[in-house]
């Protein structure tokens, strides 16, 4: 009730790691997208015990399957061949979404922008100086 009565007209993503959060959030409420995060195999983050969430493939079907909005993938997964995997996500009918710290790399950010990617996540938003206040609405 405390997100409904407070979002407003904002644009929000409901969105979690746990991908049994994300499938309740899509069931319980259809007014806002959910997004399930992804680190899939990686030596930076130990790995999840669900399955669904060490693979990347299998977190892109498993979004489908649940018939989440999107996925929103750890940078590292998106450092080889990251048009062909956005073209998938995308191709599947999701959103596709990046997060970690190469995204507070300028470079990196247009590479995901060059690649068509639906949105970049990243901390210290105003101080990226490529936005403008127009952009960031």
């Amino acid at each position: 009730n405390d997100l409904m009565s407070y979002a407003g007209d904002r644009n929000i993503i409901l969105c979690s790691f746990c991908a049994d959060v994300c499938t309740m959030l899509r069931a319980k409420q259809g007014r806002w997208p959910v997004v399930l995060i992804v680190q899939g195999n990686t030596e930076i983050y130990p790995d999840y015990l669900d399955r669904r969430l060490n693979n990347l493939e299998t977190s892109i079907n498993a979004a489908v399957s649940e018939n989440l909005q999107g996925v929103s993938m750890f940078s590292k997964l998106l450092k080889k061949d990251s048009e062909k995997i956005i073209n998938h996500v995308q191709d599947l009918g999701l959103k596709a979404f990046v997060w970690g710290i190469d995204c507070t790399d300028e470079n990196f950010r247009n590479e995901m922008r060059e690649n068509k990617i639906d949105g970049i996540i990243y901390d210290r938003i105003y101080e990226d100086k490529s936005l403008t206040k127009r952009k960031l609405k």
